[in-house]
């Protein structure tokens, strides 16, 4: 009986663990989405109204970086992998 609650304990917490690496991944693009949102005319996208954009750009400080990041490496998608490793 203790080691059917265990497993079932171990189960929980994989589950929970990756519902929250979901979670966390969808936070993260529904962020670029945003981001391409209101500064979507380095693309190409029609722009949100001047004031809107102007009055969120404090709260998109990392957003704009990882823009410009993604807007530099979007011509080579190995750059792209290489940039996402940690080279400390």
């Amino acid at each position: 009986m203790g080691r059917l609650r265990r497993l079932f304990g171990m189960i929980g917490e994989v589950h929970r663990a990756r519902a929250v690496d979901m979670l966390e991944w969808e936070e993260q693009e529904l962020r670029q989405v945003f981001a391409l949102l209101l500064a979507g005319h380095a693309v190409g996208l029609p722009a949100p109204p001047a004031e809107l954009a102007l009055s969120l750009l404090p709260d998109m400080e990392d957003e704009l970086r990882m823009l410009i990041m993604h807007l530099d490496t979007a011509q080579s998608p190995l750059s792209r992998l290489f940039s996402s490793l940690p080279v400390d």
